[in-house]
């Protein structure tokens, strides 16, 4: 057959989602992860050797490390367990499982808490299994040692709830075995932007559901600061040994209308907020609650208040906040993020 004769069609991918017990021993990828786009690439550099060779051109290469990242971007369904094998990851932390309080006597909801860590629990990394095509003729690429690098909640005016995660992997094989008849569907319902909040408050204290913030766009995330570095392989292997964790930051940037200047002055008076974001699903089966995700933040200081300019005669003025997430230093247990999820999940 020629190279390139054929076709593969996207849409008869996919991409399955397990954990590893050992750090980059891959594992059963159990889980199909619906999506938008995944772009996981492998690349393998070199270096051409600079050296004098009685000629105008270079002759010889060595090969480098391998490289493996990529980003996926797709809607939040917070039923789907590779969303949230992939959301742990993200905070590098534990997840810890209980009956959802408020939940009537032998209700089925459980809320499952995540905690910013470093990537030091049982499951420490994932492993991945992507169809790149149809079943008949589809490439399968197995991808093991990986972690979230970068993860984001993107909220936005008539959108449903997505999220965008940038991945590493350490190693990556291609020929593994097709899940397709194995995976299933899960039942996912999406999170529209009708039933989503941001409110902000002096203290955690003081925020309740029913005060909010009025943002048209939220984007929310963590920044592990992954180390993938040439500190992170050895000689001998042209793969990485580690894959740890640098200083976790968490982007937070807000569009809103411009209308009072109660931002602008928390600025100018490095005034300590508090925030929560959280974005409500349907009422699960055999429960009197909603499925929901929400984030905690307990230390809030906005760094740009996005005093707007007036460039025409005929626009809402609107401004773009960038808001810095710290630890809460108030108490020993003070953390600077922690996500809740509530669905019908006993333990992950």
């Amino acid at each position: 057959m020629a190279v390139g004769q054929n076709e593969l069609m996207s849409h008869f991918s996919y991409l399955a989602i397990g954990r590893e017990a050992v750090f980059k021993t891959y594992n059963t990828c159990s889980s199909i992860l619906p999506f938008q786009s995944a772009n996981l690439k492998t690349t393998q550099e070199n270096k051409i050797l600079e050296q004098v060779e009685r000629s105008r051109t270079y002759s010889k290469r060595i090969s480098m490390m391998k490289k493996i990242e990529g980003e996926i971007e797709g809607y939040v369904f917070l039923k789907n367990t590779a969303f949230m094998y992939l959301l742990q990851n993200a905070f590098g932390g534990t997840i810890t499982s209980a009956t959802a309080t408020g939940d009537t006597a032998g209700g089925l909801a459980f809320e499952h808490t995540l905690e910013v860590g470093d990537f030091k629990q049982a499951t420490s990394s994932l492993c991945m299994n992507v169809r790149k095509g149809d079943s008949a003729a589809a490439l399968i690429f197995q991808y093991s040692g990986v972690r979230v690098n970068e993860f984001a909640l993107v909220a936005e005016m008539e959108e449903a709830l997505r999220y965008t995660a940038s991945i590493m992997a350490v190693n990556s094989t291609v020929g593994g075995t097709d899940l397709a008849t194995v995976l299933g569907d899960e039942d996912c319902d999406p999170i529209s932007f009708v039933n989503g909040r941001l409110s902000i408050e002096t203290s955690q204290a003081a925020i309740t559901t029913t005060s909010f913030w009025h943002v048209q766009s939220i984007n929310l995330g963590v920044n592990n600061s992954l180390k993938a570095d040439a500190a992170s392989g050895r000689i001998g292997s042209n793969v990485l040994d580690v894959l740890p964790a640098g200083i976790a930051s968490f982007p937070f940037t807000v569009t809103m209308r411009f209308d009072t200047l109660t931002a602008y002055n928390a600025m100018l008076n490095e005034t300590k907020l508090a925030g929560q974001f959280e974005f409500l699903g349907a009422t699960m089966p055999g429960s009197t609650l909603r499925s929901s995700i929400l984030l905690d933040m307990p230390a809030l200081y906005i760094s740009d208040a996005g005093d707007p300019q007036v460039s025409g005669p005929d626009e809402i003025l609107t401004a773009e906040l960038t808001l810095h997430v710290l630890r809460d230093c108030a108490t020993s247990t003070g953390y600077a993020m922690r996500a809740k999820v509530r669905n019908l999940t006993a333990s992950y």
